[in-house]
């Protein structure tokens, strides 16, 4: 008897362990899909804790990586990022990608110098390390040169035994001294930005006289007629990579908020028919605020549009830490302004457009921001569609045919910022700009009481 139940509790326990490696097998064949499923990369899957990173050792990778890009060797500084990375705050990108941005770059600048310095190296919780430095950089190429300063974050981890870059911010900090805790304070206006008109004057004639050379290249063109395919719209990034605008609450820059958005919208535009818009500064190369309305008058645009993304005066902000850095944020205000200068030639069209753009973002559920004539006073011309009058702004007020700027959402704002980095936003976001272009196209100014003036400002 005692036999029996030994070879019983034997047979069980070869059950048992049958079923155990049977559930193992199950449970690896299940992580093997999933991984497949969800695409997982090596950051994940063989990652080690970079907790006992140096600072010499964090120094030295990033010496090393801009010793290799001022080389231009393109396929050493690849090499140095993960398979996938959090990059330049526009989402995952694959090392294809980032080969071919670098390359794009060191086309446009062949002459490059970096000096990284005050590297700081930080562990996190989940085993990769923050390295935050300054970079102090020359640029050149056979017509002109640049050079400045910027604030670095990057995210490294140790994959297969070798460390490499799983997220890379930076923040250029034009005309300042580089500091790690000190970022610029994001402004609703740069200087020069706003001009009055006799500072306007001065500024003008320092200029390689814009005004002649619209008018000859405007002469020589043919009349036609306003068609969709005939309608030229001028659309204008704000800032540039150099002087970057507000930075938000993440750390990334306006100016590349400016840039994604502007080269969808015009995606978008020439989709719809809209086949002769263009984008003033493509390149971001360092062109005077005179000089971009000057480019749409030359090739007689229609329509005159700026993009930006907003922020608050500085006395809003409060400061949290994101990616081991300390930034500014304020989550009081929200949503789009749109202003026009009732000094332009053509303000009563640049009013029609403006409303016609508020009522389609109204209409696709954003709404307006009624902060700048709170915090600044700025004349408020339509509360509900959040009309606003900046009358010396100065690609507005030089530009001769009807011009709007549209600031598309605070990116201090933390919940806005995110919303603004989901294409599925900025899908909805550059439907309802098309759809007011399409409007104002379509409508013949005389039918739409262009002669009447802009509106009046409302109270507050």
């Amino acid at each position: 008897m005692k036999s029996v139940t030994k070879a019983n509790s034997a047979m069980r326990n070869l059950t048992v362990a049958a079923a155990t490696l049977s559930c193992m097998v199950i449970c690896m064949f299940s992580y093997g899909a999933r991984a497949a499923e969800f695409n997982l990369t090596p950051n994940q899957e063989n990652a080690a804790p970079l907790t006992k990173l140096s600072a010499d050792e964090g120094t030295e990778f990033v010496k090393e990586y801009y010793a290799a890009l001022s080389r231009v060797d393109i396929p050493a500084v690849v090499a140095k990022f993960a398979e996938t990375v959090d990059y330049e705050g526009e989402g995952q990108r694959d090392r294809s990608y980032i080969r071919s941005d670098l390359e794009k770059y060191v086309a446009r600048w062949p002459i490059l110098s970096f000096k990284p310095e005050a590297t700081t190296v930080s562990p996190k919780e989940d085993g990769s390390a923050a390295v935050t430095f300054n970079l102090s950089y020359s640029l050149a190429n056979d017509t002109k040169t640049t050079s400045g300063h910027s604030t670095n974050n990057w995210i490294l981890r140790r994959i297969n035994e070798k460390l490499q870059i799983i997220s890379q911010r930076e923040v250029v900090h034009p005309n300042a001294r580089p500091g790690l805790d000190k970022s610029p304070i994001p402004e609703a206006v740069e200087p020069e930005e706003a001009l009055s008109d006799e500072d306007l004057a001065k500024s003008r004639k320092a200029q390689v006289a814009p005004e002649r050379a619209s008018k000859a290249t405007s002469a020589a063109k043919t009349p036609r007629t306003n068609a969709l395919g005939d309608f030229v719209i001028a659309l204008d990034i704000g800032h540039s990579p150099l002087r970057g605008g507000a930075i938000s609450a993440r750390g990334v820059s306006e100016y590349q908020f400016n840039r994604r958005l502007v080269t969808e919208l015009y995606a978008k535009l020439q989709s719809f028919g809209f086949t002769r818009s263009f984008i003033i500064n493509p390149e971001g190369e360092e062109i005077h605020l005179i000089k971009r309305a000057a480019v749409a008058n030359e090739r007689n645009a229609d329509l005159f549009l700026a993009i930006h993304h907003d922020s608050v005066k500085d006395t809003y902000l409060k400061k949290w830490e994101t990616d081991g850095k300390i930034q500014k944020y304020c989550d009081d205000f929200h949503g789009y302004s749109i202003f026009i200068s009732r000094k332009n030639p053509k303000a009563a069209e640049s009013a029609r457009f403006a409303t016609a753009l508020g009522s389609a973002l109204l209409n696709a559920g954003f709404t307006p921001t009624l902060h700048h004539a709170e915090q600044e006073n700025r004349p408020l011309l339509d509360r509900e569609k959040g009309l606003y009058a900046f009358d010396d702004l100065v690609v507005l007020k030089t530009a001769k045919m009807p011009a709007v700027l549209l600031e598309c959402g605070i990116i201090v704002n933390r919940i806005e910022e995110e919303k603004l980095t989901t294409p599925e936003y900025r899908d909805r976001l550059t439907g309802a700009i098309e759809l007011a272009i399409s409007k104002f196209a379509s409508t013949p100014a005389a039918t739409a009481n262009s002669s009447q003036a802009p509106a009046k400002q409302q109270e507050n």
